[in-house]
């Protein structure tokens, strides 16, 4: 940090800066029309996207870190710094926006502090608010990344932001108290975020001392962003999919030895299991009458054909793009999801069970 500040000082040495919001609105407008171009083609990844940031905007990001405050314009300058670094976080620009929040340090401290962390991982980015340090967004990071790699083994999904090629975002923000657990925030135009409420700032453990499951919830999220059922106004699911993709994660996770060190004070398979959620489910029937027959509807699923099987139905209901998309969030029926079992498995047994099944 004490290298970008130095940086930024230089810079500002060196360069005549001119109106600040002017600068600021030049830089985020060019973000704005690179992700609307990628969200009408998705080509290519994130990374890739950021590389082709057009030479006046990244003058104008120049020049707005140039610009000297003030009494005169040191409001619109944190304003435009501001705006810059939200729009950097947008197209994943690390350094941008850091270099944003280290100059806004120097002219606004309160709106600086405002701003929050950013860690940029390959598959997602993590936004830390609210007072969270950077060690602690670190520590959620390397959390969610297994996560991920737990998705990966178990399911074997192909895509998971609803925009191919946009990293998954979460918010993390410290309150006070959790008054609404985590939750997957489909409203943001060019990528999938989870809402990630958390207490404590002083590490990330779960459950909670009231109860709260974040570690499961973090699974669970996910499984909400993968995939959603039905519409708007129907839950075809019962709010079932992501409660066992959630225990399914968790338990994977949580028995493989390699991740003992990293899940230390994540204690939720004592609580959300697979193996508990299947010994519930024991005594019901399979079906999509209540929550209880649709969640023992999973299981059986996953206890017969795999994972591995569901992955791959999705992944070629992906291809063809025919589902329902709401704000691109991907939705999906249960007579979709038969038709794609009944493709990707080969087994006929297996075939007749998923007929048995969807019926």
């Amino acid at each position: 940090m004490v290298s970008l500040l130095l940086s930024v000082v230089l810079l500002a040495a060196t360069l005549v800066p001119g109106d600040p919001v002017e600068l600021g609105k030049t830089y985020a407008d060019a973000i704005e029309r690179l992700n609307a171009q990628h969200a009408a083609k998705p080509r290519g990844g994130e990374d890739e996207l950021g590389g082709k940031l057009p030479e006046p905007a990244r003058r104008a990001f120049d020049e707005l870190l140039a610009t000297a405050p003030s009494e005169r314009n040191r409001e619109a300058l944190a304003s435009a710094l501001t705006v810059a670094a939200n729009a950097a976080a947008d197209l994943d620009l690390e350094r941008d926006f850091e270099a944003a929040s280290a100059r806004l340090e120097q002219v606004d401290a309160k709106s600086a502090k405002a701003l929050g962390v950013l860690v940029s991982r390959p598959r997602f980015v993590v936004r830390g608010a609210g007072g969270l340090e950077r060690e602690y967004c670190e520590r959620f990071a390397d959390v969610f990344e297994a996560v991920l790699g737990g998705y990966d083994e178990l399911f074997g999904f192909d895509e998971f932001s609803k925009l191919p090629g946009k990293k998954l975002r979460v918010l993390v923000h410290l309150e006070a108290k959790i008054e609404r657990p985590p939750h997957f925030a489909p409203q943001f135009p060019y990528h999938s975020q989870i809402d990630f409420p958390v207490a404590d700032a002083s590490a990330f453990t779960s459950p909670t001392g009231d109860g709260k499951f974040l570690f499961y919830g973090l699974c669970h999220e996910l499984g909400h962003v993968i995939a959603m059922w039905g519409d708007r106004a129907n839950e075809e699911d019962r709010h079932t999919w992501a409660h066992y993709t959630g225990v399914a994660v968790v338990e994977h996770l949580s028995r493989d030895p390699k991740h003992a060190k990293l899940l230390e004070g994540l204690r939720d398979v004592k609580w959300r299991s697979l193996e508990k959620e299947r010994a519930e489910a024991a005594a019901v029937e399979p079906g999509t009458q209540s929550k209880e027959s649709f969640m023992a509807l999973w299981i059986a699923l996953h206890d017969s054909v795999g994972p591995k099987a569901i992955g791959d139905a999705l992944d070629l209901l992906d291809k063809e793009d025919k589902r329902l998309r709401v704000n691109r969030v991907r939705y999906y029926e249960l007579a979709q999801l038969e038709r794609a079992l009944l493709t990707v498995v080969k087994d006929d047994k297996l075939r007749k069970r998923v007929k048995e099944l969807l019926k």
